[in-house]
This record gives C-alpha cells, structure tokens and sequence, in this order.
C-alpha cells in the first residue's frame, strides 16, 4: 500500500515539480518520504487491550460455557493477534493514533530529515524540505534561513496544509499540489543567475516495513 502512494507517475509528477520550482527560484527543494514517522505502538497495544476485554467480557457472561483455561488464556490471545493485525491493515492503526500524536511524530521526523538530507547545507540557506509520511497521512514543510520569512512562515504551513489533504489522494495528487507553489517561490526567492543545483531531485523514499513497526 505504501508502495502504490509513490509509483512510477508519483515518482515522475515530483520530479516535474521540483525542476519546475528550482527554474524560477533560488530554492532547493528535497522531498522526502517515509512509510512511518514513528512505530505508534500505543494503538497496538490499545487494540489489543480492547479485545483482550471484550473476549473476556464475552467468555464471563455468555450463555456457553468456557473452561477455566480458556477463559484464563483465549482473551490474551486475540489481543496479541489483534494487536499484531494492526500492522497488516494499515489504516486501522492510523484511525487509532490521536491527530496530536501523529502531528508531534511527523514534526520530530521532518526535523532530524532536514539535517540527514543536508538541506541545510546549500550556499543561500535556501533549502525546502517536503516531508511526507504514509501511515500518519501528513506532511510537513521545513524551510531554511535563507528563504524569505513571507514563505517560510505562513507559506510553509499553508503549504503543509495543502500537502496534508492531498495526501489521501496518492503521491501524484501531492506533487501536483507542490508544482503550484513554484510561482509563488519565483516571486518570492527568484532565480539567480550563479545558482546550482546542490541537492538530489530524485525522492528519498524509505517506504520499507522494518522489524519493529518503525519506519527506515
């Protein structure tokens, strides 16, 4: 599933944007996607728990009778499998994790993303950061020094927004949306004729399940 958020079209609608963008302006764009920002291992646990009860629930009060073995061991054990389904069904898990939580867990991520990607790194400070995240279904925008404060304020987290909405549409609805910011970054940060390209076009994606429920 995360795979088919950035297939081939994906891959190619970010590619146009990006050199579109970085035409017009002097900014570096990176985009950056991850399966996960973070495991989100309370909704595992919070499923499983509810199960756990609701078989136990069930196992007390039923008309059918239970062993006492069963009744000691059968809830432990749909609420590990539940628990562990959580990871197979994706969007389970993400109807289980709080807005807030999924919101702090894409900002840690964006940040350590900027600095392991180099974005902060160019000769102007120029660097933008586009970092989406599958499970979460978010997407922060991160902004360096040299950015002018009229986008790296409200034009970064309108952008954000923007990004945020689309992202349920698949990764070419995204970067359909990122092309139609290269305007506004021409105005506000426009080309120069020295200018270089000093950071990767292609997306750094990481979408791979690691052992654990993180994210690579």
């Amino acid at each position: 599933m995360a795979a088919r958020f950035l297939d081939d079209a994906a891959r190619a609608a970010f590619q146009e944007a990006i050199e579109a963008i970085e035409r017009t302006s002097s900014a570096e764009i990176v985009v950056a996607v991850r399966r996960q920002s973070s495991g989100h291992l309370l909704a595992n646990v919070q499923l499983g728990v509810a199960g756990a009860f609701l078989a136990l629930a069930y196992m007390l009060y039923s008309a059918h009778s239970f062993s006492l073995l069963s009744i000691l061991v059968d809830p432990f054990v749909l609420g590990v499998g539940l628990g562990g389904l959580a990871e197979l069904v994706p969007p389970v898990k993400r109807l289980l994790i709080l807005a807030r939580h999924r919101r702090l867990a894409v900002e840690r991520s964006a940040k350590a993303a900027f600095f392991d990607r180099g974005v902060a790194n160019t000769r102007g400070r120029t660097g933008v950061l586009i970092y989406l995240s599958w499970l979460e279904e978010r997407a922060a925008v991160l902004a360096d020094s040299g950015v002018p404060e009229s986008f790296r304020g409200a034009g970064c987290k309108a952008l954000e927004e923007k990004l945020t909405a689309a992202m349920s549409a698949g990764g070419a609805a995204v970067a359909r949306v990122l092309r139609e910011v290269a305007g506004e970054l021409a105005a506000c940060l426009p080309r120069r004729e020295d200018d270089l390209n000093e950071l990767p076009d292609a997306v750094d994606a990481q979408l791979a399940r690691r052992s654990g429920g993180g994210a690579r």
